[in-house]
């Protein structure tokens, strides 16, 4: 528990007028249980962490971190605290979003599209490209920022190799690789 955390205890407690001896009795712990939580020496358990927020009407996020939720604040739009439960379920849906985008099989996708424009088109020279586009699938999605995506090798490599083969500009093409240190030293959020 932090110290914070403790601090929050000791006021709620003097909010609500009562003492650790009484506290202690509401909860059927001892007084030195409670003294020990003010201090920052222990922590309460789950049970009595419920009992506090029902007992001063907070949130549990509110008790142990002094935040409430976006939820409870109505504004659906504010970031979450970090630790909260809509937070953690908010991250086990976009990394379940991420498992799901892991599972479609985009390598055997561009496989076949290779195999159509080069046999359909005989384009098999340039389609080859579309390999490079495997890596950049697989980017996580903090990644996936225009200027973050710029700055990827592969992404990089990619518009190289399109200006030499379309434009002829290989010499002066390869100037597109300042671009990795360049754009990943951009902070993004």
């Amino acid at each position: 528990m932090t110290i914070e955390t403790a601090n929050r205890l000791v006021q709620l407690r003097k909010d609500h007028g009562l003492s650790q001896e009484e506290l202690a009795e509401r909860l059927g712990v001892s007084r030195q249980a409670v003294s020990k939580w003010e201090r920052a020496e222990s922590s309460p358990d789950t049970d009595n962490l419920i009992t506090l927020a029902s007992l001063y009407n907070v949130s549990l996020d509110e008790l142990i971190r002094g935040t409430a939720t976006a939820i409870e604040v109505g504004n659906a739009d504010d970031p979450l605290p970090e630790g909260s439960y809509f937070a953690h379920k908010a991250a086990l849906e976009e990394k379940h979003r991420e498992n799901h985008r892991m599972s479609f099989p985009y390598p055997a996708l561009v496989a076949i599209a290779y195999v159509v424009l080069g046999a359909c088109f005989n384009l098999w020279h340039p389609g080859w490209l579309l390999f490079l586009t495997i890596p950049l699938y697989y980017l996580p999605a903090s990644q996936r920022s225009p200027l973050r995506l710029l700055g990827n090798p592969v992404m990089v490599t990619i518009i190289y190799l399109l200006l030499g083969f379309w434009c002829n500009l290989w010499h002066p093409g390869w100037v597109v690789f300042l671009l990795i240190p360049v754009l990943n030293a951009i902070p993004l959020k």
